[in-house]
Order: C-alpha cells, then structure tokens, then sequence
C-alpha cells in the first residue's frame, strides 16, 4: 500500500502546451492518506512515517501572491537518520527517476520559486530528468546550499536533446543523488509554481487551462470509471498511455461515470488523456491485475 501511496495521482486538467504539462505544477491539489497529505500526483517520504513527522507539508507561503493558494514544504530532520522519514524529498514519478508524465514540444529549461533554509550543510535539490521510449536523453539539476529567506526564481537547464516523450522531476531538502544520501541539517526549502521554460506571474496562467477529471478507483483491475468538469463531452476521446508513451486504447465519452474495461491492459503505470475539442487534461493511472 506504501507504493499506492506513492502512486495515486492529480485531479487537475492541464492543456497539452509546453507550459502547462506539469502535472499538479503548483501545488494546490493535496490528496489526505489519513495522518497526512502529499501534493496531489507527486509522491513522497510521508508514505514511509508513521509520524507525528512528516517531511512534506502544505504550506500557505506561496508566491507570486496572486496565485494559487499553497506551495510546498520540504523539511528534513536529521535526529531520525537514516530513516526515509527524515528526508525532505518529493518526486513526480515513482521509482524516480523514471518516466512519469507526458511532454510535448522542446522545454529547454524548468522554472519556479522557492526558499531555503540550509542547515549543517544541506544542499537544496531541484532536479528534471527528460526520456525518450524509456529511455533517459537529457536533465539538468540546480543545487545550492546559500539560505533564500525570500522568494526566489531559479532555473534549471536541460541540456541539449532532439525529442522527448516523457519526464520527472525531483525536489529535495538536501542533496538527493541517490537513495544513500541522507540530509545533514534539519533545513528546510519551499517551492512554487513549476513550469516549463517562462515563469509562472499571473493566476491566468494556471487556472485558464483547468479542465479536472477524477478516474476511479485508481489502482485498478478491470474497470475504470471516468468523471469531468466538462460541461459538454461532445467529440469526447479517453486516451491511454504505457509508460514508454504508445496509445494502448481510445475510447469515446459519452457521459459522466462511464466505465471503461482495462482487463486486456497489463499491470503497470499508464498515464489517462482526456481530449475534447482544443482541451486535454491528464491522470494517472495504476492497472493491477
């Protein structure tokens, strides 16, 4: 169940632009697994706690103050290494890095805001990893440990590639090169507003595109049923993805709570497109057989 945890994934429609393909992108979804909640679509180290810590919180610091409502906060605490409960780590795929979440056109760069507190020697972490049938062709990684009392924008770098299908990305309190790396400070960082390659500065930027599914029950065996904001589902297609980005099946929407036999899809991680008209919102999906 830990991994469902990890797993389950955002109710926000996103249009299928270079600017609005990360999912969940400023952190105003947040799905409750009980004792505490995780940004909806992202996974974390709150999975593996049994509290009264939880590294990932949601936090109202957000920026730019006109938009949204929330970021999120990483914070670590040193006294619990080497437990994953101490680590302030966030990720958008899972096991990451791994494909996650389709992209189209060319990003050349993630933005955002964020803060951080550095203690001990903490690194913050910020890193965009891009992959092709698979396969990882280009990431790019912003690191520092200097404290940013206020918000801050950064931008990280993807180096250089010809076409990608897929992405992740990974957000840490501390430097995250791998599972062996544990934090050294109970630091603390915040962050805001995700995007491909401009900044995020007015709400019209995140909320025009807004078309939210909700695909139940997630994970599944052999039915799914489908629910959207749509207020007409003419010329309506699900769409579903492997992992790997090939369309494995399409079907058309007629109606709100439609089931969808998946019994002929293996298990795995899928990714649910929802198209009508010039709008495309997107989920995730867990088939277990």
């Amino acid at each position: 169940m830990k991994t469902h945890s990890i797993l389950l994934v955002l109710l926000i429609g996103i249009l299928c632009s270079v600017s609005g393909q990360i999912p969940n992108k400023g952190f105003e979804q947040w799905s409750n697994f009980g004792n505490y909640e995780d940004p909806t679509y992202w996974g974390s180290t709150n999975y593996s706690s049994s509290g009264p810590f939880y590294a990932i919180t949601k936090s109202t610091d957000h920026y730019p103050a006109n938009v949204g409502s929330y970021s999120v906060r990483l914070e670590n605490d040193a006294s619990l290494n080497p437990n994953y409960w101490a680590r302030g780590f966030l990720a958008s795929g899972y096991p990451p890095p791994s494909p996650d979440f389709p992209i189209t056109g060319h990003p050349t760069s993630l933005t955002g805001y964020y803060k951080f507190d550095s203690h001990g020697g903490d690194n913050m972490y910020i890193h965009i990893q891009l992959f092709k049938n698979g396969s990882s062709i280009a990431s790019g990684t912003f690191t520092s440990a200097t404290s940013v009392s206020e918000w801050t924008p950064f931008e990280v770098e993807i180096s250089d590639y010809e076409s990608a299908d897929s992405a992740t990305i990974i957000i840490a309190a501390y430097t995250a090169n791998g599972f062996n790396d544990i934090p050294l400070g109970n630091s603390v960082l915040y962050v805001d507003n995700l995007n491909f390659d401009n900044y995020i500065t007015s709400i019209t930027e995140t909320t025009s595109s807004d078309s939210p599914i909700i695909i139940y029950p997630n994970p599944a065996a052999n039915i799914i049923m489908v629910r959207t904001d749509l207020k007409v589902m003419e010329n309506c297609i699900l769409n579903i993805y492997n992992i790997s980005g090939a369309l494995v099946k399409s079907e058309i929407l007629t109606k709100n709570d439609q089931p969808i036999q998946i019994e002929d899809l293996s298990s795995g991680i899928y990714t649910i497109e929802i198209k009508s008209g010039e709008i495309s919102a997107q989920q995730k999906l867990v088939i277990q057989q």
